[in-house]
């Protein structure tokens, strides 16, 4: 479990956030607790270690950028269901998915698309065998939330794996698959580096955005207009699935050769930041149309 549970557990439960209060929710903690939450917040996010989908930078940043767009009202009603200020909780819960994955295997499927190379887009019958796949996650996760009657810890936990499916479902290798394991089995040279096409995906076209999170997540949030943001939430997890997809395939596999390995050139990820950040920007602010929808 990471820091998020230990943070949690000391703050005020739900029922005891003034209702109507859309300011900080920290007030929950005893003054000691926020002492420490404001010291150690920045360092907890700017020593992240790089694993799995966008590895926790990413999923750092697409959280930041929702928090950024939360609604009053969506901001207290999840400050409420986390037990503490969701614009802090919801960066520092964003990588609990995967922190607890090795405990729950089967949630491994529930973070990937395999949509072939070549298909017209994303099938649910084909793609999503027994509803076992990112896509129909999110939309379980959707449907949990707004269910008045389910009990608080089975919210607490569609909660924190929504925020990171969403982000894993923008990752493009998360939505495509070359007989490669959504790029897992291609094999490419990084600089003097082994690695694979889905590592680098994962970790160095996010690190090479630069080391500081929350700056990076407000340059990518800032270059866009209101009118782009509110048409950038619109659609639906299937519609994000197809539009990953697409970017895998032109943007990622088209320029490469089908059969690895291949040595990268040395400002891959530099090259592709532009895509990145577009990604990023994309799951984030639908992060925040979701959770805007649902706590109104």
């Amino acid at each position: 479990m990471g820091a998020s549970s230990n943070l949690s557990s000391t703050a005020c439960s739900a029922w005891e956030i003034p209702e109507g209060k859309t300011r900080e929710v920290p007030a929950c903690y005893s003054k000691d607790m926020r002492a420490h939450l404001r010291f150690l917040l920045p360092l907890l996010l700017a020593f992240s270690t790089p694993a799995h989908a966008w590895g926790p930078q990413g999923h750092e940043i697409a959280a930041r950028i929702a928090a950024d767009n939360l609604t009053p009202s969506a901001r207290l009603r999840i400050s409420q269901l986390l037990g503490g200020d969701a614009f802090d909780l919801m960066v520092l819960d964003s990588n609990w998915a995967d922190e607890v994955r090795s405990d729950r295997p089967q949630t491994s499927a529930w973070h990937y698309v395999n949509i072939e190379v070549g298909a017209r887009g994303y099938d649910r019958r084909r793609d999503c065998p027994r509803d076992n796949c990112v896509v129909r996650q999110i939309e379980r996760d959707i449907g949990l939330l707004r269910d008045p009657r389910a009990p608080r810890a089975a919210r607490l936990d569609a909660f924190r794996y929504l925020i990171h499916f969403v982000a894993d479902l923008h990752q493009p290798l998360h939505a495509a698959d070359r007989h490669d394991k959504g790029g897992n089995s291609f094999n490419v040279m990084a600089g003097r580096r082994r690695s694979n096409l889905h590592r680098v995906w994962d970790q160095e076209v996010v690190v090479a955005l630069g080391q500081d999170t929350m700056r990076v997540a407000a340059g990518i949030e800032g270059g866009a207009s209101p009118a782009a943001k509110a048409a950038m939430m619109k659609g639906t997890p299937a519609d994000w699935a197809n539009e990953s997809f697409q970017v895998a395939s032109r943007e990622i596999y088209a320029r490469l050769p089908v059969n690895g390995p291949v040595r990268l050139p040395r400002d891959y990820a530099q090259r592709e930041q532009t895509v990145v950040r577009q990604q990023l920007l994309r799951a984030g602010l639908r992060l925040a149309g979701i959770l805007n929808t649902i706590y109104r």
